[in-house]
């Protein structure tokens, strides 16, 4: 009897955490989906209390190990909006505009900079990029494909892909 009492506990804890962790990914999930930029929420390695290594400054983007030829073509440049309102809003709130320049993505609380090309092609881009924001840096492969005409982005990552309309 008490090796039940036992399993049977052992067993509502293990699915208590499983659900736990799915709901911080269904979060995530929906968060990204919406056009909100959602930070890394992996502890760095070698850190048991998850704190990075890396510096604190939300300028710093790890520009040491970039790659001097690390930059976006001139195609992708611009203002980019999940929706129409992203490339038009006054009061700052277009949580879905980027901005992209030939050494960084700016997104609406983060930024992004090219650290290694991939794959770089006439409407198609690849890199791993060194983002930051919110007081935390990650990377992550991005890309950025170009259709209708260039007037239509898609940015792709391990999170989806994700559709911006160029900017007027």
């Amino acid at each position: 009897m008490p090796r039940l009492i036992v399993t049977l506990v052992t067993g509502a804890v293990f699915l208590v955490a499983c659900q736990d962790q799915s709901a911080k990914t269904d979060s995530i999930t929906n968060q990204a989906a919406n056009g909100v930029a959602v930070k890394s929420q992996t502890t760095p390695p070698n850190t048991p209390n998850g704190k990075s290594s890396e510096p604190e400054n939300e300028n710093a983007t790890m520009r040491s190990d970039r790659d001097s030829n690390a930059t976006i073509p001139a195609a992708f440049h611009g203002r980019w909006g999940m929706n129409g309102n992203d490339c038009t809003s006054t009061r700052g709130d277009a949580k879905g505009l980027i901005t992209i320049s030939a050494d960084r993505i700016d997104f609406y609380e983060s930024r992004a900079t090219p650290v290694k090309v991939t794959g770089s092609y006439a409407e198609n881009f690849t890199a791993e990029f060194a983002f930051t924001g919110e007081g935390q840096s990650w990377t992550k492969l991005e890309n950025l494909k170009l259709t209708n005409s260039s007037k239509t982005m898609v940015r792709t990552d391990k999170d989806g892909s994700f559709s911006y309309q160029r900017c007027a």
